[in-house]
């Protein structure tokens, strides 16, 4: 009679296409055209004990969470005199722009990223007279004292403090790097 028919290939089915084009590390190792293999058995084995351990975590980690569980340690300790602990106030704007003057520009300009050019428009941003033709510039700058003079201060920034019940003032803190940390040798007051 005739010639027999090739047999057209059959194409892959979707798992194959989904496990060859999945990135789940392992997937595109078990679906495979073809039939199974040892190779294939041990990959399958490999995921499916992942897969369990992970979802047994999950599971666990679920079943804690909805249970509340609460630990609460409490030392209690009776301390005649309690010292005040360390704490620092920082201002994340470091400098008061009323305080900056057209001298301090002009020997931080490279800092800042000012242009000579710019200096007017800079003294204008900052809320500063923008006049020019007075303006000599220092022959030195001394930047210590331009932190203590444009930095916030303590009388400023304290609105309130009290400390075992009395009150507490700018005269209690120290600044130490531009930081406002209290001071630890209180008063006698205290």
């Amino acid at each position: 009679m005739g010639a027999p028919e090739e047999e057209a290939p059959r194409p892959p089915s979707d798992i194959t296409v989904y496990g060859a084009n999945c990135s789940l590390h392992g997937l595109s190792h078990i679906f495979l055209p073809g039939g199974v293999t040892i190779r294939r058995l041990l990959w399958a084995a490999a995921f499916s004990s992942s897969l369990s351990f992970f979802l047994y975590q999950v599971a666990d980690r679920v079943i804690e969470y909805y249970q509340y569980p609460h630990v609460t340690i409490l030392d209690e300790m009776d301390v005649p005199v309690m010292y005040f602990p360390a704490i620092t106030i920082c201002n994340y704007n470091s400098y008061r722009k009323s305080q900056i003057l057209r001298n301090d520009i002009f020997w931080m300009a490279g800092l800042l990223g000012v242009e000579q050019g710019d200096f007017d428009d800079f003294m204008a941003a900052v809320g500063q007279p923008t006049d020019n033709s007075k303006f000599f510039p220092s022959k030195s700058f001394n930047m210590l004292e331009f932190v203590q003079r444009a930095s916030h201060s303590m009388d400023e920034m304290l609105l309130d403090c009290k400390y075992r019940g009395k009150d507490c003032g700018p005269e209690n803190f120290t600044i130490i790097h531009m930081s406002l940390v209290l001071n630890h040798i209180l008063t006698e007051d205290f």
